[in-house]
């Protein structure tokens, strides 16, 4: 079959930009074959023209042969041919498609950049593709502020849940503010363009390793999602907490022995309200420590009620391991 003339010309002219230099590529170009439209089987044509001039006499040999041939039947490969033997061009691939002569020149390869979606419990350091989430937002932590080398600045945080697993999602200064008035508690959102971290223990406040964090590329928009959030617990018994790192995000389910009340104060600058009650599980017994809003909400009359607690801390005081509650803890009074 003829190598269509559209093609010819499109050669000769990458030719003669790149005269006497090697080069490695693939052009891909979409054209239709006028010639032979009778003859479906050559619609969808490749050409592939490999390994050329490595050995300049030999090729001399046979670009001489191919021009006797083609001299018979078209004027247009002698040119063509010509033009060959002053380039040095490794390889050279043609992806003949059928489409249209108007379409030929506006045709080009597109790479796919689109964000692949992934699921909560997927997320890690390691990941190497552009990626978005959908996701509810659980819970909207107290917005915090904190005080470096480089200045003060502010910090929200929030909990992102699907039906795989829940993540953290902070983000700082101007972010912190757009995302706090953006963000809905119990709405699901789209988000692309997250960082991905590791997190100290120390500040983790739920069990997942890492922490996802807005930046200057970060998208969100909200969507519906056909997911149901329904609070689920992954209850430790009190007997394996001396056995957990400190720090461990935990659920638990406890039955309140006594209750010393409630303390407030203030601390640089920042009111706190704390109550300390007695749990047991098992004849295992554990201080646990209401801060904020749980100390509040709790009604006073708990002696001897069972608790469900999801998202609770392992902490460390006085000699001896103690749970403390975070800004998304949740409890359930049974």
């Amino acid at each position: 079959m003829d190598i269509p003339q559209l093609v010819i010309e499109m050669y000769e002219k990458l030719c003669n930009n790149i005269s006497n230099q090697r080069y490695d590529f693939s052009i891909y170009i979409c054209v239709n074959n006028a010639e032979h439209e009778e003859d479906n089987s050559d619609n969808n044509v490749i050409y592939d023209i490999s390994d050329m001039y490595e050995n300049t006499d030999q090729n001399q040999d046979n670009n001489n042969h191919e021009n006797n041939e083609q001299n018979n039947s078209n004027e247009h490969y002698e040119t063509t041919d010509d033009t060959l033997q002053t380039v040095q061009t490794r390889t050279i691939t043609y992806h003949l498609i059928s489409q249209s002569y108007d379409n030929a020149l506006n045709s080009v390869v597109i790479l796919d950049t689109q964000s692949k979606l992934i699921k909560i419990d997927q997320i890690n350091i390691d990941i190497d593709f552009p990626w978005k989430l959908h996701a509810i937002v659980s819970c909207k932590h107290p917005k915090r502020t904190f005080s470096n080398l480089n200045g003060e600045g502010e910090i929200s945080t929030f909990d992102l849940v699907d039906n795989t697993s829940a993540i953290n999602l902070i983000a700082f200064n101007l972010d912190s503010y757009i995302m706090s008035n953006k963000l809905i508690e119990g709405q699901s959102y789209e988000f692309d363009g997250l960082s991905i971290r590791s997190v100290d223990d120390l500040y983790k406040k739920l069990p997942h390793e890492f922490q996802l964090m807005v930046n200057k590329t970060t998208t969100v928009r909200e969507i519906t999602m056909s997911f149901n959030y329904e609070l689920t617990y992954n209850f430790i018994n009190l007997n394996q907490i001396e056995t957990l790192p400190i720090n461990s995000i935990i659920d638990v389910e406890v039955t309140v022995l006594r209750d010393y009340g409630i303390t407030a104060g203030n601390t640089n600058g920042n009111s706190w309200v704390r109550r300390e009650i007695h749990v047991a599980q098992d004849g295992v017994h554990i201080k646990l420590t209401l801060w904020n809003e749980q100390a509040k909400t709790i009604p006073k009359s708990i002696i001897q009620k069972t608790l469900k607690i999801k998202n609770i801390k392992v902490d460390f005081f006085n000699g001896s391991r103690t749970l403390v509650t975070l800004a998304n803890t949740r409890i359930a009074i049974i």
